[in-house]
């Protein structure tokens, strides 16, 4: 593949704008060079005018359930989504997986915490049973899925898992509150408090990361006390002073989730409507504009967008994830991280910028993706281009005109 270069772009590194007419070199699926002034070029390279156009990292989406969906990596990346991180899921199937985007260009690649420390009858095995009810492997599954009881079991579950592949570790404390579902039990069984710091504790032995799904006041702050390094969903009550303390003295980072919340609530559709207007698949379409309206009265959206601006304007990171998977109607892979960032922006008070850094170099940070998430020399040249300037205009992010993956251009305006 010879040598791409990028010529006279506004350049968005991942905090900032350090060029409003630079020029970046694409060389061995790495950046090369990066410069204000333009290069001397060679017969054989590859010329991009980026003329009216910013280069921005290639897009992540910190919390997606890709399950075997090939097709959920291939839309990704057309969106400018080139990594996502695999938040449950089977370990074959994520290997199969793994493999494909190791493979190919052209579909997002995967991190994945394989699958989620869970304890019998627990999450998400209630909502699987409603959600993908008509899998026939669905029970066989839900039987082959950790139980974790005590420290030992702990200690097994995370050094299979990191065997198999995972990235990082994924805790459930789930009840079932927030949801106005039918579920076998209620409260959903949930892992005792020195079940999941023991989790949390041999995660960190293994030098992995440990986030946690929660969506209720109490919930986050017993895994925040539990030691984890992430909440994978915003609570769904009202703003709450000591969740906002703890995060700011644990340091930990949270993930939103705003476009299952809103799904949830049945709230944000027209929101969704531009982003629609070009899938040509009405059962896709469908899916992507539909709601599940199953948040319980008594939770709300609302309360989800105001405790990010809070935790934002307290210094807390925010890492862009929407929860997408072919199971959640109103989610659609890549699509939910542009509408996810335009919420961030409309909803929570965001600067564009702001809302593009937790896409692209806040993840990279916090889940220590070294080789990705900023436009610096070195880093693996996943890369979108758009028309406009979305350190601006969040909706410029919605005029994508090119898509590189380590270097090879795999979407084109």
């Amino acid at each position: 593949m010879p040598p791409t270069l990028i010529t006279n772009v506004r350049i968005f590194d991942g905090v900032s704008v350090i060029f409003d007419c630079g020029h970046v070199l694409i060389e061995s699926g790495k950046i090369q060079q990066i410069s204000e002034h333009p290069f001397s070029t060679a017969l054989e390279w590859t010329i991009v005018d980026g003329s009216n156009s910013t280069l921005i990292p290639g897009l992540t989406d910190a919390h997606v359930h890709v399950y075997q969906d090939l097709t959920f990596i291939e839309t990704a990346i057309q969106y400018g989504v080139t990594t996502v991180l695999d938040m449950h899921n089977e370990s074959e199937w994520f290997k199969k997986m793994k493999a494909i985007s190791c493979e190919r260009n052209d579909v997002a690649d995967i991190q994945s915490a394989g699958l989620a420390a869970t304890v019998k009858n627990g999450w998400p095995s209630a909502i699987l049973r409603m959600t993908a009810s008509a899998d026939p492997t669905l029970e066989k599954r839900i039987l082959g899925w950790p139980d974790i009881t005590d420290k030992e079991t702990a200690d097994q579950y995370v050094a299979k898992n990191k065997a198999m592949g995972a990235s990082f570790i994924k805790l459930m404390q789930e009840d079932g509150c927030t949801l106005s579902l039918p579920f076998p039990t209620r409260p959903i069984p949930t892992p005792r408090l020195e079940v999941q710091k023991a989790v949390v504790d041999a995660a960190h032995h293994n030098d992995m990361l440990a986030v946690a799904h929660a969506l209720t006041n109490d919930s986050v702050l017993k895994m925040l006390n539990a030691g984890v390094d992430g909440i994978t969903h915003s609570s769904l009550e009202p703003v709450n002073e000591s969740v906002i303390n703890t995060f700011k003295d644990t340091d930990a980072f949270i993930i939103p989730t705003f476009a299952v919340h809103a799904s949830s609530s049945g709230e944000e559709k027209h929101t969704r409507e531009r982003l629609a207007a070009d899938i040509a698949d009405t059962r896709e379409k469908d899916h992507f504009l539909g709601c599940l309206h199953i948040m319980h009265t008594g939770f709300s959206i609302q309360n989800a967008y105001d405790q990010i601006a809070s935790l934002k304007e307290a210094g807390v990171d925010i890492l862009c994830g929407t929860d997408s998977s072919e199971h959640l109607v109103g989610t659609r892979a890549g699509a939910s991280v542009l509408h996810e960032l335009w919420l961030y922006v409309n909803r929570c008070g965001f600067t564009p910028t702001e809302a593009l850094a937790s896409a692209t170099s806040k993840i990279a940070e916090r889940f220590k993706l070294k080789d990705r998430g900023m436009i610096q020399v070195g880093r693996r040249a996943d890369l979108v281009l758009v028309k406009g300037n979305p350190t601006e205009s969040i909706d410029s992010l919605y005029d994508i005109v090119g898509v590189w993956r380590n270097g090879e251009r795999v979407v084109w305006a």
